[in-house]
């Protein structure tokens, strides 16, 4: 096992994506969690239902769009996606 999430609130790992600077953007139990290469928190974006999926966009990257079971969220963040085909 790499990494596990834990936390309050709904939800499971699920949709991942990494940044530009290598963090892992991971769904998971409150929300988005992001993790550094050695696996440390570096914090939950929090949304108010469980969610499950993930994606880049807008065209600078910066915008972190998330599926929850019945709304669709987006976040900006300060460092831009990695796009991975």
């Amino acid at each position: 096992m790499w990494a596990e999430l834990t936390g309050e609130g709904e939800g499971r790992p699920d949709g991942m994506k990494f940044d530009n600077a290598g963090h892992l953007y991971c769904t998971g139990p409150g929300g988005v969690h992001v993790l550094d290469l050695q696996t440390r928190c570096l914090g939950v974006i929090r949304t108010p239902e469980r969610v499950t999926n993930i994606a880049w966009g807008d065209e600078d990257l910066r915008s972190l769009y998330v599926t929850g079971i019945n709304a669709l969220y987006r976040a900006r963040v300060k460092v831009p996606g990695e796009l991975t085909y």
